[in-house]
């Protein structure tokens, strides 16, 4: 049985695409691939409890805010003696320091 170049074309042309097909099966994914392990930490295995966390934030909250009123009140004797041409050395550094207080109590204030 001889088969015309008609046929053989067509049968070539078949196995080549049978070819491709089945050769381009390999490069599908099945799913997503797994995320690796969570790496070990250092920290204790039983954190504190964030309510004995959020009392200490406020016992030392409250410390700053004690700190910051006793220096605010010492500034209207310094601003005092300012108009008198007196100029207490350490104002600018209790000025720095309110600043300072004020930062860290509104950043321990943000939820």
């Amino acid at each position: 049985m001889q088969l015309t170049p008609l046929i053989r074309l067509c049968l070539g042309s078949f196995l080549v695409a049978v070819v491709l097909v089945s050769g381009s099966d390999g490069q599908h994914r099945r799913g997503y691939p797994t995320p690796p392990a969570a790496a070990a930490s250092d920290s204790p295995t039983s954190p504190e409890p964030k309510s004995s966390l959020r009392r200490l934030d406020s016992v030392t909250m409250e410390r700053e805010a004690n700190e910051m009123a006793a220096l605010a009140s010492s500034i209207p004797g310094d601003v005092a003696q300012l108009k008198k041409g007196l100029l207490p050395s350490d104002t600018f550094d209790k000025l720095k320091r309110i600043e300072k207080l004020s930062k860290q109590l509104r950043g321990q204030m943000r939820p």
